[in-house]
């Protein structure tokens, strides 16, 4: 699937945007996204439910990441993961576009009704 298929689910202040590219099914799903953000343009996230974790790997340019008031910046090439049951905030922190591909790892359905 082409990232131009798909709408941006966020858009940001100076273009930035963030697309959903793709759902996983089974027990334990994962969200693959396609995100741009622009030098200084952030996206702040609330805590996810217990057992979330997400992984950022950096495509182009610089990502910080920011995790529970923590900055950690994710050049291109690396690869961050952490969980995503604390506040976190997605920034572009360099001079250009920052472009990265996250997954975010659902826990596994505990089934019942």
């Amino acid at each position: 699937m082409e990232a131009a298929d798909t709408e941006p689910l966020w858009t940001g202040e100076h273009g930035g945007e963030a697309r959903l590219m793709l759902t996983t099914s089974g027990p334990a799903p994962v969200e693959v996204w396609r995100w741009r953000l622009h030098p200084g343009e952030a996206y702040p996230s609330h805590p996810h439910p217990d057992g979330v974790v997400e992984t950022v790997s950096v495509i182009h340019g610089r990502l910080t990441l920011v995790l529970d008031g923590a900055e950690h910046q994710v050049p291109a090439g690396a690869t961050a993961t952490f969980d995503g049951g604390v506040p976190h905030t997605y920034r572009g922190g360099g001079a250009e576009p920052c472009e990265l591909l996250m997954t975010v790892h659902l826990p596994p359905h505990t089934g019942g009704g």
